[in-house]
């Protein structure tokens, strides 16, 4: 912005300048020439002739006093409009200046820019209460010499992604690590970006200390993984003494009492279905699921997942086709893991399908086994296609459908799934049912 003033100044001072001179060789044109006029008068007409012409000579510099004088006016009064709105725009640039000024003194993240040789030009506070350092201890130093960087696996380290022009920024901020003056490592995530002009190169990065944040989630984790893994046992008992007491083991029951214990038993197969998802995703967010893969016949394959399939689940009146391939193969994957996450996705094909049909299909494609799963039931709007698979995310429609659901299934299976570094595709529309494509590597 200063820059624009500067330019603003300088054309008007030119505009003003170029009027000025103007100004004044004409009317120093129009002085010389009453001077001659006045001379040639005197000198070379009689005294008769020279009065008249001598008082046409007066009306016409008493005509040129006046209109120079009125233009004159009219420059300064133009010189003070001009003056006034570059005096506005000043005041404007220093208000700015002010604002960015205290955004800089007492933003609680920290402000970095780098010169083109990744040396530090600029520390604020906010990165002075970060990392510990002054900003007279760093300043000049290299970035990456002082604050020791260190990068996510396989990512670049926050001063060279600094540099990289603006088009070619994959995220608009990135997790990083730096080392605090105390010699403490700490995570921060960073937004940046490249300045770059005719003269000069320069990089600007926002950075915000995330480690409190970070352990909390870490704390949450944590308590999910033990609290889940210390509801599984008493759950798992409850479990089984009910199914004792419907099944009369412990004495004959009354049909309203086998109605009453057979609601218990259902919310109890609710909550171990519930804490054995949250043990799954803490084990996958805490990075301890492990896929072990060993060579699977796709016909006993089939077999075993049969045999893991909630019928209960699947509404009357709707059929579950497993088609079993013609020819039988071998492929690797862990069977346990796969089964669980195409349970899944079958668990939530059945919740979701009223009438119609399901069906469940393997075939070998090159190097590759295709799992299809299609059914016939509500469908996911189009807008949240794109969603489905991320943590405790579910389709307006289901919510309405089942309000119970936590959007944990879809997400462990497809976890499962890219784990055996394979891709899984969902193809839907509302009302039209659901189509998903799960792409394994045969190894």
């Amino acid at each position: 912005m200063q820059e624009v003033t500067n330019k603003k100044k300088f054309v008007y001072n030119r505009f003003t300048m170029k009027k000025s001179r103007n100004h004044i060789s004409w009317e120093a044109i129009t002085w010389i020439l009453v001077i001659i006029l006045t001379l040639v008068t005197v000198a070379f007409l009689p005294w008769y002739q020279a009065g008249n012409i001598l008082n046409v000579i007066l009306g016409i510099a008493v005509a040129a006093t006046i209109f120079w004088y009125f233009r004159s006016r009219q420059l300064y009064s133009e010189s003070q409009s001009k003056s006034k709105l570059i005096l506005a725009d000043q005041r404007e640039i220093r208000n700015h200046q002010k604002t960015i000024d205290l955004i800089y003194e007492n933003s609680a993240d920290g402000i970095l820019i780098l010169d083109n040789e990744q040396r530090i030009e600029s520390f604020s506070p906010g990165m002075e209460k970060i990392t510990g350092y002054h900003s007279s201890e760093v300043i000049g130093l290299l970035a990456k010499q002082i604050l020791k960087f260190r990068a996510e696996k396989g990512e670049s380290l926050l001063p060279d992604l600094m540099f990289l022009p603006n088009d070619l920024k994959k995220r608009p901020y990135i997790k990083c690590y730096i080392m605090t003056k105390e010699g403490r490592e700490i995570t921060i995530e960073a937004s940046y970006t490249s300045i770059k002009t005719k003269d000069e190169h320069k990089a600007m990065a926002i950075i915000r200390d995330v480690t409190y944040a970070e352990d909390l989630v870490t704390r949450d984790k944590e308590f999910i993984a033990i609290t889940s893994h210390q509801m599984n046992t008493p759950l798992s008992i409850m479990r089984g003494y009910l199914s004792m007491l419907m099944n009369g083991k412990a004495g004959k029951i009354s049909d309203n009492q086998k109605k009453y214990l057979q609601e218990v038993y259902d919310s109890t197969r609710k909550l171990i279905a519930l804490t054995n998802n949250l043990l799954s995703i803490s084990r996958i967010e805490q990075e301890k699921v492990l896929i072990e893969k060993s060579e699977l016949s796709v016909k006993n394959f089939v077999e075993q997942l049969q045999t893991n399939i909630n019928m209960d689940v699947l509404a009357k009146g709707v059929t579950l086709n497993i088609l079993k391939p013609d020819s039988d193969f071998i492929f690797y994957a862990d069977s346990a893991k796969l089964i669980q996450a195409l349970s899944n996705l079958l668990d939530n094909s059945m919740k979701y399908t009223k009438k119609g049909k399901i069906s469940i299909s393997f075939a070998k494609k090159s190097d590759s086994v295709i799992i299809i799963i299609e059914d016939t039931g509500m469908g996911i709007p189009e807008t949240d296609v794109e969603k489905i698979g991320q943590k405790f995310y579910r389709a307006q429609n289901a919510i309405d459908a089942d309000n119970k659901g936590t959007g944990l299934g879809l997400f462990i299976a497809k976890t499962i799934i890219e784990k055996h570094n394979g891709t899984i595709q969902f193809n839907s529309k509302i009302n039209s049912g659901t189509k998903i494509i799960i792409n394994l590597p045969v190894r």
